[in-house]
């Protein structure tokens, strides 16, 4: 999205409470800063929250990281929030977290590469990427939920309906 032009803003842990995770985010910073990404190490102390915010049309709040462990593992939950007064208070406060608790990462701050992090960083992609069907295997993960349906019902409102309809029917 950032290469596309779209300024994409991420906050991640500066110190998480587990030393890999830093390791590991670290390993992405130059493909990101690169393609554009805006990112911002949470300095105060751990940071556990995910959340999404897209526009002031869509959010996510909730527990689940956004990757495919947890989201085909682990039983976490999450809220998809349509309010653009929401999303709009939700924007607010993360600007003001990015203000007063967060350092930008620019090039200059990017660890140096090597040849070293570069094979580290293979290694590490390909680990991650195939770890939840690994897991997978194994009988204690085996998941036992059964397949429901989407939970959107088209007869409740959503604030960008109303919205378009009052656009298109003006008292």
């Amino acid at each position: 999205a950032a290469r596309r032009g779209v300024r994409v803003k991420l906050i991640v842990q500066g110190e998480p409470d587990i030393p890999i995770v830093k390791f590991g985010a670290h390993l992405l910073y130059h493909y990101l800063v690169k393609g554009g990404v805006q990112i911002y190490e949470y300095r105060r102390r751990p940071l556990h929250g995910k959340v999404a915010l897209a526009d002031d049309h869509w959010a996510t709040v909730g527990s689940s990281n956004l990757d495919p462990l947890s989201l085909s593992l682990n039983l976490e939950a999450n809220l998809i929030i349509h309010d653009r007064v929401f999303n709009q208070t939700l924007r607010d406060n993360l600007n003001g977290l990015i203000a007063r608790d967060c350092q930008r990462i620019d090039k200059t701050m990017l660890p140096k590469r090597n040849w070293w992090r570069l094979g580290v960083s293979v290694m590490a992609f390909h680990f991650l990427r195939h770890f939840p069907a690994w897991v997978g295997w194994l009988p204690a993960h085996t998941p036992r939920l059964a397949r429901v349906s989407p939970p959107v019902q088209p007869e409740i409102e959503t604030q960008d309906r109303v919205d378009s309809q009052t656009r298109d029917n003006p008292l």
